[in-house]
């Protein structure tokens, strides 16, 4: 491997690409050695609650514009303001402003659908980002090859079902005592609530008939019951759909991206990040278990045995301590024990996020009155919950970097 040794790029991918000062102009790679491919995976936070409305008013700050030079096209911050200014229509919010985002030609990225250069815009909310953006600017400064992100995320999914992998299939005791609960508490609802079925059934029939031009309300219907097979099938979904996504983008590599000259690919590393839905339903007891042969079933699939794991741990609420033994608790020791076991610690790593928490944007969410006191101010860092960390612009992109930052780390050892 040909290492660039210039002291500005070294300084690019050891420390925050967020504080570049000049971006590059960031072509195309032109090595012919084969892509460096790297799936990142998970839930609502790895699909990317980065708002680009909080971005977009912190470059206008002195204080905060540093963080995102490389985020703005050529690193012009009065063009990409006045573009905003210009296109913002103050009475129609649904309809964004444009913004001039930076393209970086080196690092390719497909998301469900969308692929293409690496830019903002390939997060869950419209023109948001998640943590690919400065993972792709890190890896992407750290290698001479070509750089393919495959981000393969669905919000509210839980390891423990959707995510469930091969290896915990044999195991998993879900299966039939969640459809045995669920088809008792339908037959009870079913023959039990006939008649206040029906009476609710009449009285919003004739409610409908007055509305107008709203949408109808909702009748009760009889609730079906499943079959054990068609329970099962919501087990393992994602994991199943993940595979199929990775190696579907695989296959079509060069109707995706045409700047693809046949150099082949190798895949290089797995991110995770996870675990807000195995709170619930005792899913927490499985987590350590199901997390290791995740790790071991993606490796086995793509044939790499020896592939960088990087597993994101949950950092809700900072650096708040967790109650003791709580559902939270046992998935964060299960995230930070895993990579560190005698199997996976020489080509795995936890990365804690909470250290990454956003204290502007905690301080106004939960300061006197909370943030709906003042919905501007609040909006100038976050714009959501504290389970998606408040979409602070500035959380997930120090995310990414960190996630960026530890699987260098790893891939150097093994170079």
């Amino acid at each position: 491997m040909q290492y660039r040794t210039s002291l500005h790029l070294l300084l690019v991918v050891f420390s925050l690409p967020c504080t570049l000062a000049e971006p590059p102009e960031w072509e195309a790679s032109k090595s012919d050695k084969p892509v460096k491919v790297f799936i990142l995976a998970g839930q609502s936070n790895m699909e990317g609650r980065g708002f680009p409305e909080p971005l977009a008013w912190q470059v206008t700050q002195d204080e905060f514009r540093s963080r995102y030079t490389h985020f703005i096209r050529d690193g012009d911050f009065e063009a990409f303001n006045a573009k905003v200014k210009e296109t913002t229509d103050e009475n129609n919010r649904r309809s964004p402003p444009t913004y001039l985002w930076s393209k970086r030609k080196d690092v390719w990225i497909n998301y469900l659908g969308k692929h293409g250069d690496l830019t903002v815009g390939y997060g869950a909310p419209r023109e948001g980002f998640g943590p690919e953006f400065n993972f792709g600017h890190v890896v992407g400064d750290y290698y001479d090859e070509q750089v393919l992100i495959i981000k393969t995320s669905w919000g509210g999914r839980a390891l423990a079902r959707g995510f469930l992998p091969p290896s915990s299939m044999a195991s998993n005791e879900e299966y039939q005592r969640q459809t045995d609960a669920f088809n008792a508490e339908v037959e009870e609802w079913n023959k039990a609530e006939p008649a206040r079925i029906e009476a609710y059934n009449k009285r919003v029939t004739e409610q409908n008939r007055t509305r107008e031009k709203k949408r109808p309300l909702r009748t009760f219907k009889p609730k079906d019951t499943v079959t054990l097979e068609e329970y099962k099938l919501q087990f393992g979904k994602d994991y199943r759909n993940m595979v199929n996504e990775v190696h579907t983008c695989l296959a079509e590599i060069k109707d995706r991206f045409p700047g693809y000259r046949g150099q082949g690919y190798e895949i290089a590393g797995f991110v995770w990040f996870q675990g807000w839905n195995d709170q619930y339903n005792d899913r927490w007891l499985s987590y350590e278990a199901n997390l290791a042969n995740l790790m071991r079933d993606v490796r086995a699939e793509f044939k790499a045995p020896d592939m960088s794991i990087v597993v994101g741990q949950m950092g809700q609420d900072g650096m708040k301590v967790d109650k003791k033994d709580s559902p939270r608790d046992f998935i964060k020791k299960a995230q930070a024990s895993v990579p560190v076991s005698d199997e996976f610690k020489a080509n795995a790593v936890c990365v804690h996020t909470d250290q990454y928490w956003d204290k502007h944007a905690d301080a106004i969410y939960r300061g006197p009155g909370g943030w709906s006191k003042d919905v501007a101010r609040w909006r100038q860092h976050g714009n959501d919950h504290p389970y998606h960390y408040y979409g602070s612009p500035w959380c997930f992109a120090q995310i990414g970097t960190a996630f960026g930052e530890a699987m260098v780390k790893l891939n150097k050892a093994q170079d």
